[in-house]
């Protein structure tokens, strides 16, 4: 088990890579091919609207294929769309690409998260590893990325993420050809199925209930999209920096985030999943609008950083805490969540590129700062849709 979750922390940076590398980009991207804001967030949605389609096929896939096999398949379609924007195609193919790229990490992503939440009695910890994997590689590619717009060419970060997604595929290719054997494999041959079906009654699922969890994680994942692809855009307009210098943003972003989800473990042991979430989703909306009210990039820096802190734990709590809440339905609840978060990630970013061009990067940040808050008006909406009782019997992470 200990080696499937060093090859599911692998995937994650790889997916880490291949999310955040657009908006570390963006700027010059746009500037090569002379593209506005708007078109900006116009690729951010084809590729979370790939995303989406991609966490849908996931399940279907799993059950066709096998998890290994499917794994490998998403893989291949980042290795294959990255080689692809190394080339430098049309902007249209850009487009078209970009849905891929979603797709491929969408595909990645939900079935290493669904396979490991299924088979393993320490989800907490096992998904807050995985976050920080991601997290990782989400912090490496806007450093490299910097480093290659200011001294190379910007074009190789495509080439990295392309030989990542490669490298995987190469750990996962004795598993899938194994799965391709005789029948699919649904799980991995050294874990047993035997905890997925008998330790956990399966709980009522809520429409209701239920889609108040899709809204919270529609809203966090929009925003943390959207500062992943406009952060520096937001900086290079705000501050007037060049693209290499506004790219810190999303390394300092992702500096905090990959120190708040080390924490993450230790702090929500502390505290019931709803307050954990409830702090966290406070501090970031606090965190952004002191972002835009502060005139110099340096103090603007460090708010992005709070933001990164209190962002960071969010997504592994907020989906752990809602598969405790319907106990027993891993592979519904952890794939609508995720595609969700898809929808959120394509929609909410298009939005903030509109408003960076119809408005102004303050404008958009402060968009940004109401999704925050409308996250604890899910919050709210939670704990009176499933009682107190029944939350405080779900609120202590994994020890």
């Amino acid at each position: 088990m200990r080696r499937i979750v060093w090859l599911g922390c692998s995937a994650y940076f790889m997916v880490g890579l291949a999310t955040v590398v657009f908006g570390a980009l963006l700027p010059e991207l746009l500037l090569s091919y002379g593209k506005s804001y708007t078109s900006g967030g116009q690729l951010v949605f084809a590729q979370f609207a790939g995303f989406f389609i991609g966490v849908a096929l996931t399940p279907r896939l799993i059950d066709w294929l096998g998890y290994p096999r499917t794994i490998w398949l998403g893989m291949l379609s980042l290795a294959v769309t990255h080689a692809v924007f190394f080339s430098e195609p049309m902007w249209g193919l850009v487009i078209a690409f970009a849905a891929l790229n979603g797709c491929g990490f969408g595909m990645t992503q939900t079935a290493i998260g669904t396979y490991l939440l299924e088979t393993t009695d320490q989800a907490a910890k096992t998904m807050s590893r995985l976050e920080v994997a991601f997290g990782i590689g989400a912090l490496f590619m806007p450093i490299v990325t910097g480093i290659l717009i200011a001294k190379y060419d910007w074009i190789w970060s495509f080439a990295i993420v392309a030989v990542a997604a490669f490298i995987n595929m190469l750990f996962w290719t004795r598993n899938a050809m194994t799965a391709g054997r005789n029948k699919p494999m649904k799980t991995m041959p050294s874990v047993s199925a035997a905890y997925q079906d008998t330790t956990i009654k399966k709980a009522p699922l809520s429409a209701s209930l239920l889609l108040v969890f899709v809204g919270f994680v529609f809203l966090y994942t929009g925003l943390e999209t959207s500062l992943n692809n406009f952060l520096p855009s937001i900086f290079s307009q705000q501050f007037a920096l060049h693209s290499s210098d506004a790219s810190l943003s999303v390394t300092l972003l992702w500096v905090a985030m990959v120190i708040g989800r080390f924490a993450t473990g230790y702090i929500a042991d502390r505290l019931r999943y709803d307050r954990f979430l409830f702090y966290s989703a406070i501090g970031a909306g606090l965190s952004l609008a002191g972002m835009t009210m502060i005139g110099h990039p340096i103090a603007a820096f460090g708010f992005v950083m709070t933001t990164g802190l209190f962002l960071s734990g969010i997504f592994a709590v907020l989906i752990v805490y809602a598969n405790r809440v319907f106990a027993g339905n891993t592979k519904r609840i952890t794939s609508t969540l995720i595609a969700s978060g898809g929808v959120g990630g394509a929609v909410l970013p298009y939005a903030t590129g509109w408003s960076m061009d119809m408005l102004s990067a303050t404008g958009a940040v402060w968009m940004l700062v109401g999704c925050a808050f409308l996250m604890l008006v899910c919050l709210f909406r939670i704990r009176m849709s499933a009682g107190r009782r029944d939350i405080e019997s779900v609120t202590s992470l994994d020890h």
